[in-house]
């Protein structure tokens, strides 16, 4: 099971690919192009009578810059449950009171884009203060697979930019893959409104695939090293459930790692995983219903179907 997410990782820099689960087992396989890739299990017959998804990582925020609009997006990315990586070369700006939940990277900028940072096909946004370093941390992003790229400044600095690197060898394509100036035209003139431009972007380029279903790659690395637990996917889900298709909790008898939701319904679904472990049952098919008149008495008013495999 552990080399099926590690596979499951390398598979997913690609882009999006797809899952086939066997929600009669748990089992379940990945493809990409229609091409098997893996299983969880061994099995390669995931033809009919199964759960499809196109599946993607959650965004992940690699920001360059740690100044008003770098503060600005992350308390957006924040807001929208977003995992933001921050690199700047001052110490004074990149706090732990500023950006607490984020990953934080201080040194010179030529340290920082000679090091790879853990995330799958993250969304770049470059606004170095004065710009010094922008195209610089371009060309890093433009060397790395991407969901999004996009880089502050006027039309001006920004097609010079462009010439530059028309001179260093990159395409046409690899220019057409930058997002500048950044941000949705919304005529945003403060930090905030900057920031809100840009995180409008990132989601659009996130949404702009419908019907599919996301993982947390920091979870996925977790399963990797991992031996013995329960999965939990949320396989469906109807009306304001808290979280999207796909995310994933994993439970052991240390612990838990990731979330389907919090509240009445994680505790309900950790408390069933454990029973699981416990009793070695390996699989579980799960419904509940999120209205305030039901057992888990939750306000959101939809409903999710819990998928629980045991590793």
């Amino acid at each position: 099971m552990s080399e099926y997410y590690r596979m499951f990782l390398r598979t997913a820099e690609e882009g999006v690919i797809e899952r086939r689960t066997d929600i009669n087992t748990g089992e379940e396989a990945l493809y990409s192009n229609g091409k098997f890739i893996a299983s969880s299990s061994g099995r390669t017959d995931f033809d009919a009578d199964l759960l499809v998804e196109k599946v993607r990582s959650e965004p992940h925020i690699i920001a360059f810059g740690a100044g008003h609009i770098g503060k600005a997006l992350y308390d957006l990315a924040v807001l929208n449950d977003m995992k933001m990586t921050v690199l700047d070369d001052r110490k004074e700006l990149l706090t732990e009171e500023r950006f607490p939940l984020a990953e934080r990277h201080i040194d010179n900028y030529e340290n920082l884009l000679i090091r790879e940072y853990p995330a799958v096909s993250p969304y770049y946004v470059i606004f170095t203060h004065g710009h010094e370093y922008d195209t610089a941390c371009l060309e890093y992003a433009l060397k790395h697979k991407a969901s999004y790229i996009g880089m502050i400044g006027s039309k001006k600095k920004t097609e010079r930019t462009f010439c530059l690197l028309r001179e260093k060898g990159f395409s046409e394509d690899d220019i057409r893959r930058v997002h500048a100036p950044i941000g949705l035209a919304i005529g945003a003139e403060t930090p905030e409104e900057i920031a809100i431009s840009i995180m409008a972007e990132i989601i659009s380029a996130f949404r702009s695939e419908k019907n599919v279903s996301v993982f947390d790659a920091d979870l996925l690395r977790i399963l990797a090293e991992t031996e013995e637990g329960i999965v939990i996917r949320i396989i469906d889900k109807h009306g304001s459930a808290p979280r999207e298709r796909g995310s994933m909790m994993l439970v052991t008898e240390k612990g838990s790692y990731g979330t389907i939701g919090g509240g009445a319904i994680e505790k309900d679904a950790a408390e069933t995983a454990i029973k699981m472990l416990r009793e070695n049952k390996k699989h579980l098919l799960k419904h509940y219903s999120l209205k305030a008149d039901d057992d888990l008495g939750m306000v959101c008013g939809g409903d999710e179907t819990l998928l629980f495999s045991s590793l």
